[in-house]
Order: C-alpha cells, then sequence, then structure tokens
C-alpha cells in the first residue's frame, strides 16, 4: 500500500508534470515566478505537521501512557527523542493503523453467513 500523499503534494505534482492544457497554461502563467505550486518539494525535509508529541498518539490510537512505551520499548513504534520529549512521525502511525486495523464486525458479520 502507498503513502498517503496530502493534497499540496498531488497538486504540485499534477501542475508540475502534467500535460494537461490547464497545467501547461498554468505552468507558463507562472514561469519564472515562485509559486509553490511549481516549487518542487525537497524529498529529505520533513515538516513539524509530520511529528506528533504522546499525547496526540495517545489519543489517535485510544492508549494509555503505559501501552504507548510497550510500543516503543519493543520496536513497534519508532521515535525520536529531543530533550525529555518524544515525537513520532505521523506516517509511521499510519503504517501501523493500517497493518494492524481490523473491523471486527465485517469479520463477524462473514463469518455468519
Amino acid at each position: 500500500m502507498s503513502e498517503p500523499r496530502i493534497l499540496a503534494d498531488i497538486l504540485r505534482d499534477y501542475f508540475q508534470h502534467s500535460d494537461e492544457p490547464f497545467a501547461v497554461e498554468f505552468r507558463q502563467h507562472f514561469a519564472g515566478t515562485n509559486h509553490p505550486l511549481l516549487t518542487p518539494k525537497p524529498k529529505d525535509q520533513t515538516q513539524l505537521r509530520d511529528w506528533l508529541d504522546n499525547q496526540d498518539v495517545m489519543q489517535a490510537l485510544h492508549i494509555s501512557p503505559r501501552t504507548l512505551q510497550t510500543l516503543r520499548s519493543n520496536g513497534t513504534l519508532p521515535y525520536s527523542r529531543i530533550g525529555n520529549k518524544i515525537y513520532y512521525r505521523r506516517q509511521d502511525i499510519i503504517k501501523i493503523l493500517s497493518d494492524n486495523y481490523t473491523m471486527h464486525k465485517i469479520q463477524n458479520h462473514e463469518r455468519d453467513k
């Protein structure tokens, strides 16, 4: 499964690479400017909004501080520490959810058939 993309990245890709007339006209109109949709996004730069702290992760996953500590300790959830604060990449949280989340109602319903 590919990594989810934000709308700005999708639009940037469209306006930079599409051969559709609207995208071509857009590129010609804004050629030589620093329009954000025509400026390539640096590959190595991760934006701050892509990082979550402990509280954000616990709320998103509906888990306790101890469970979060266990996920860190057993290597399930990668993290970075800056000073005394721990941060998690949003894409790592999404990957854990996509790898481990199952819809029990659908599974139980299919089993009843």
